[in-house]
């Protein structure tokens, strides 16, 4: 059935394509208009609409604009030039939802008439696949065409299919004037479903924001890179864009076009040439702009990246004629996807979006999607996450802020600031519009850290409407915080608000700060708030965080922090939880790409853990495995030991472990440092008593070092092992208690 759908899709789309072809070839002389202009189309309100073609060198071309009475309300002539070409412009009416037709002439003869003509607010969408990515490809879509519904009238697109040549997917050499194949049509037309689902989301909520018709020159290209984007006049007159454009081996000389080997979605100008220079008679009000995969796989350079979006932006405020400072552009940041570069690589990217949109708000919009949820349908794969109606509609949400004056903030929060007081780190945001709130029972993403550079999960409290502190006893002395910085996990939960409700996300920030040598993972398994979490696996997806081992788990609302609590129900005398770090690929243990298995640089690890049994129940150790069935138990500071008995009195006590006194498989203390946990595979608490429910929450990490290192004092090696003897014995006689009870 879906295939079915897709087809029909397609099949719509060539019908249109089928019927431009037969408008243009029902012209009554060689005059013709360019294939972007068609029925159904929409110019940009209070602009010049232009009208641009090839008609008789010398012809006089006359257009007119006429009402829905017949009435002509705007007209212009001009004459072709020597080589046919012809540009012709009037003054475009006011918006609204009053169709016109417009009537194109050589020499007094029409040769061409254009129904269903609107005016109102237009906008260029382009980038790579999440951009291009179709309506019916999204639950919505699929949805709208169960239920027998298309998208709504006053939504107009341009569509721009891709171009061939010899059956290959083609990009031009040098910029062209028109673009075979182009059609108008409106969302109500079930070619809708082929058309870019962010586009349309996006055209959607502003058509509702503005009350009038919205139109969408629609160029998205799927695995595109921006230096496709970029014209080669702009590029070769930029220094510095030469020289990057030149160092990754992405500069192709005039000359060398017609030789080199060709890639359609990353040759220097090429998406620029076939597809925006043929729209450089319109007039948009900005653009929307979903791209950057691209430039990770290729290159992960970011600072390339920033300079050129920068160029690109200057270069379309030009060559579309915008007044007014540059076009506004309203960009996404990176989905949350398995690049290669770990659980941090992805927010250094990410975090150039932030400073482009700090550096000109006027025209910038970044929004950040790293909450939404990476849900996709496997067909796809995991790059192209289906939910595409929230991305549309914070990008028209921060549009009409950034063009039209609405009062919301007009891109996410992002940090301005940051001030250490005392113990704690003062981090001050912009863009909160009517305060910063959290979107859940308390912040996470950030983390501290202090003179060393080791980060560590903080707590933090939203303290003024823009300000948020952040701190940990962990740290006493900080130097600074960071938020967010393992973009590949969705917890982070700090928003701006407006009119009372949660608005958009705020943005990372951290990742590249000088000074930091260990970064945070703010991983689902140590807030103990949920079973399940989003893992970049081989098969991405939500699994499991923690499992069982003679137990039954669940999430208790008697917590620490946050939500909630890990439930750990014993089933019989030994029973364990395990935190899920990673999966088998090859016979081997793989940490995931989402998180961080690099445990050294900590110090300690300590949890809170309530029994609410009858009986005492201990905690034979914490289990850090690597591969195979090696693991390491850190020593636990309140019991001297391994183990430490919990008690029945139903309170919660918090236990810490130190990093660098590990025993290895359960054996004694023997280990003075932590180099051993570089990938840590995961984490189990062994527990055995009379069956009991424990809980377990709020697990942190500490950079502090408990004094047992390699180089502690041979007296306190003594006194180490007296305790843990003392430790074990206690141990021995709860088995016997239990054994007899």
């Amino acid at each position: 059935m879906k295939k079915c759908r897709w087809l029909i899709a397609v099949l719509l789309c060539a019908a249109m394509l089928l019927s431009s072809a037969v408008w243009a070839g029902a012209e009554q002389s060689g005059a013709r208009l360019y294939n972007v202009y068609g029925d159904h189309m929409l110019f940009q309100q209070n602009e010049d609409a232009v009208f641009s073609g090839v008609a008789s060198p010398g012809a006089e071309i006359a257009v007119a604009l006429q009402n829905a009475a017949g009435e002509t309300v705007r007209s212009a002539a001009s004459e072709a030039e020597e080589d046919g070409t012809f540009s012709l412009s009037f003054p475009a009416p006011a918006g609204s939802f009053d169709p016109y037709t417009v009537t194109v002439s050589e020499n007094g003869s029409v040769f061409c008439t254009l129904t269903d003509v609107v005016f109102g607010e237009l906008w260029l969408s382009f980038g790579q696949s999440n951009m291009e990515y179709v309506l019916l490809g999204t639950a919505e879509g699929q949805q709208m065409l169960n239920e027998g519904r298309t998208g709504r009238d006053g939504i107009r697109f341009l569509s721009i299919p891709h171009k061939t040549k010899d059956g290959a997917l083609f990009a031009d050499a040098t910029p062209q004037t028109d673009a075979p194949g182009c059609f108008w049509f409106p969302a109500s037309s079930e070619a809708v479903f082929g058309m870019s689902a962010v586009a349309y989301f996006f055209a959607e909520a502003m058509l509702d924001l503005l009350q009038m018709p919205v139109g969408i020159l629609n160029a998205a290209v799927g695995g595109s890179a921006i230096g496709a984007w970029i014209p080669r006049d702009a590029i070769e007159a930029d220094t510095g864009a030469m020289q990057a454009f030149a160092a990754h081996n992405a500069y192709i000389a005039p000359e060398a076009w017609n030789t080199v080997s060709h890639n359609y979605y990353c040759d220097m100008s090429g998406l620029y040439n076939s597809k925006i220079a043929p729209l450089l008679s319109f007039r948009p009000a900005g653009a929307i702009w979903y791209q950057g995969e691209s430039e990770i796989f290729l290159y992960n350079d970011p600072h390339y990246y920033y300079k050129q979006f920068n160029l690109m932006q200057d270069t379309y405020t030009s060559l579309f004629a915008h007044e007014g400072g540059r076009l506004p552009i309203v960009y996404s940041q990176l989905v949350t996807y398995n690049y290669g570069l770990g659980p941090f690589g992805e927010t250094k990217f990410n975090e150039v979006y932030t400073v482009l949109a700090a550096e000109d708000p006027e025209t910038r919009s970044e929004i950040v999607v790293s909450d939404i949820a990476p849900v996709y349908f496997p067909e796809n794969g995991a790059i192209h996450p289906s939910s595409k109606k929230p991305i549309g509609g914070r990008m028209a949400a921060c549009a009409y802020s950034l063009v039209y004056d609405g009062a919301a903030p007009a891109s996410s929060p992002y940090r301005i600031g940051t001030q250490v007081q005392d113990d704690s780190v003062y981090v001050t945001f912009a863009n909160v519009g009517g305060g910063l709130v959290c979107g859940g029972s308390a912040l996470r993403g950030f983390s501290v850290y202090g003179e060393d550079g080791v980060c560590v999960g903080a707590q933090a409290e939203i303290v003024s409407p823009d300000t948020v502190r952040v701190h940990s006893d962990a740290v006493p002395a900080p130097k600074g915080a960071c938020y967010a910085v393992n973009s590949l996990s969705t917890g982070a939960n700090l928003y701006s608000s407006f009119d009372g409700v949660v608005y958009l996300p705020a943005a990372a920030f951290g990742s590249n700060d000088a000074g930091i040598t260990k970064l945070f993972d703010d991983a689902d398994w140590l807030s103990c708030d949920t079973l399940t979490g989003w893992q970049n696996s081989a098969v991405p997806g939500y699994q499991d965080v923690w499992t069982g081992q003679n137990a039954a788990l669940s999430v208790s609302d008697d917590c620490v922090q946050g939500t909630g609590s890990l439930a750990v129900r014993g089933e019989s005398k030994r029973f364990s939880a395990s935190a899920v770090l990673s999966e088998k690929q090859s016979g081997k243990k793989v940490v995931f790409d989402s998180l961080n298995g690099d445990f050294t640089g900590y110090g300690a690890l300590s949890l809170s853990l309530k029994n609410t049994g009858s009986a005492a129940v201990t905690l034979q150790g914490v289990r850090l495995y690597g591969q195979g069935e090696t693991f390491y138990t850190p020593r636990c500071a309140q019991s001297g030991g391994n183990s430490v008995v919990i008690p029945a009195d139903g309170r919660w006590h918090t236990y810490t472990f130190d990093l660098n006194a590990l025993g290895v498989s359960g054996g004694s203390l023997s280990r003075w440092t932590n180099e051993t946990l570089t990938a840590v595979t995961e984490v189990r608490l062994c527990f055995s008593g009379k069956v009991a429910t424990v809980l377990c929450d709020d697990i942190r990490f500490s950079p502090e070092d408990s004094g047992n290192s390699a180089k502690a004092p041979f007296l306190q090696r003594v006194v180490l092992f007296f305790r843990t003897l003392i430790e074990r014995i206690k141990v021995l006689f709860e088995r016997i208690k239990g054994y007899f009870s």
